[in-house]
């Protein structure tokens, strides 16, 4: 099997997936998108344009092809060259640049493949990489090693409800244990930030509405008696139906920026330092 890797003039990134390939013997054609490859990456992308992570400043590099699988950034490529689809859900085209790497989910993959993503995450480390990392609560085992071996720099947690919703917005018959032994172990990292999204919600009867602000103050409360502080960095999030897998709530109404000020006055009697996402 051969690779075919995109890549752009003085990319870091790039350069260290193109050095493991070349350790482990892997056969691959690099094509600069900044320089002679300017015209097959423009190519690439046309056909492949839904499958690509395009942000506000554009395309992030490296992306690697088999001419089958795609991965984008230098996680995703590491984890697919490192163990093929194995680490699928692990990983994701990041938004962080220059030493920053951040698209890592512990909650989203494996855990039978917990040594494979550890691998991953010691291979970035050992190329000067700071990593970002986040979780809903799911895989705290994983995170443990991840503290002990102090391999990343920031966590963000993703506290998807109050405990009574948790399982239920989870989707899966998840112990509530592991979310808050997993709350316990993100305050230990160098910095942290805890956060939810306002998301809907298929209620029992059918109806599909937001989480209210009363269920959100509720969230901050569960964060507050599991760490035991009201001091807890919060941030509260607005859902964007264009960027929903779910096709139910596709057509839920967006929320505008201020409709988040109720949830913020109600996060706030347990959260000191709680924020809300900016339009």
């Amino acid at each position: 099997m051969s690779f075919t890797i995109y890549t752009a003039t003085g990319c870091t990134r790039c350069k260290i997936i193109k050095q493991l390939m070349d350790e482990r013997g892997i056969v691959f054609e690099e094509q600069d998108m900044k320089a002679e490859g300017k015209e097959a990456f423009q190519k690439f992308y046309a056909a492949n344009r839904k499958a690509i992570f395009r942000g506000p400043e554009g395309v992030e590099f490296p992306l690697l092809t088999d001419g089958t699988a795609i991965r984008q950034g230098i996680g995703a490529s590491i984890a697919y060259l490192l163990s093929g689809n194995k680490l699928d859900g692990f990983f994701s085209a990041g938004t962080l640049h220059k030493e920053w790497v951040d698209g890592i989910h512990v909650s989203g993959g494996d855990p039978v493949y917990a040594a494979d993503f550890m691998a991953v995450l010691r291979y970035l480390k050992g190329n000067h990489m700071k990593l970002q990392i986040d979780t809903n609560g799911l895989n705290s085992q994983i995170l443990q090693q991840i503290l002990d071996e102090q391999l990343a720099e920031v966590v963000i947690m993703n506290v998807l409800a109050p405990r009574e919703l948790y399982r239920y917005m989870v989707g899966s018959n998840m112990d509530i244990v592991e979310v808050e032994k997993t709350m316990t172990l993100v305050t230990q990292f160098p910095e942290y930030k805890f956060q939810t999204l306002v998301a809907p919600v298929l209620r029992s009867e059918g109806e599909i509405g937001y989480l209210t602000a009363k269920e959100v103050g509720e969230t901050a409360k569960f964060i507050a008696e599991v760490t035991g502080s009201m001091k807890n960095p919060y941030l509260i999030k607005r859902f964007n139906p264009k960027e929903c897998k779910d096709e139910r709530f596709k057509t839920v109404k967006p929320m505008a920026a201020e409709d988040l000020l109720p949830y913020r006055t109600a996060a706030r009697n347990h959260q000191v330092f709680v924020e809300v996402e900016k339009a």
